[in-house]
């Protein structure tokens, strides 16, 4: 069954916005929801990407506003680390590993809501071994995976062909081959979804 593919680096507030709505919204329509993890520091070091929080003072104040807006909105508590950017690694190679179990949305939901609403440490493998208990999967499996030499190449794997396939940022959402980009795109795609277009 074709699915929608969701894009999606834990460092990214805005694929914490999104990921929050997406499973719904495919639930809604009737298709599933692949959960595609990438690396996006490489995947904007590759392609020379926009980095949002090195932009003019003016545009920076404003980006915090509208990510608080939407926050709101959803009704979700967003807050950066003190220490951000964390270094997401472990925890998308976790993420790999969860959807192999079967848990990729409520792991990936779990991590997200660690770092942005709890401000826990999500490269810590303490942290990903609790979190891994609270979705219900093995611990050790989960940590193991998050430094295990298969994953690293599985999670380089994906970010390749994420920028192969033109994935410029997250949260991106492809529908067969069509890209929507960013978390107030959900709704351009439920209303492609809306008219039939599959």
């Amino acid at each position: 069954m074709t699915a929608l593919e969701f894009w999606y680096d834990f460092n990214s507030p805005w694929a914490y916005l999104a990921a929050s709505r997406i499973e719904d919204l495919g639930a809604r329509h009737r298709v599933g929801v692949r959960w595609r993890p990438l690396h996006l520091a490489k995947l904007v070091a590759a392609i020379d990407g926009r980095r949002p929080l090195e932009e003019n003072p003016a545009f920076v104040a404003w980006y915090k506003q509208d990510l608080q807006d939407w926050a709101k909105l959803y009704g979700l508590d967003i807050r950066y680390h003190p220490k951000f950017p964390l270094r997401p690694a472990r925890a998308l190679r976790a993420a790999l590993r969860a959807e192999e179990r079967g848990s990729a949305a409520r792991f990936a939901m779990a991590i997200f809501r660690a770092y942005w609403t709890e401000n826990r440490d999500i490269s810590d493998l303490q942290v990903l071994g609790e979190i891994a208990v609270h979705c219900g999967l093995d611990p050790a499996d989960i940590t193991g995976a998050a430094l295990d030499e298969r994953y690293r190449q599985a999670l380089e794997a994906n970010t390749k062909e994420a920028i192969a396939r033109g994935v410029f940022g997250v949260p991106s959402v492809f529908w067969k081959e069509k890209l929507f980009f960013g978390n107030d795109r959900l709704a351009l795609l439920e209303h492609w979804l809306s008219r039939g277009a599959k």
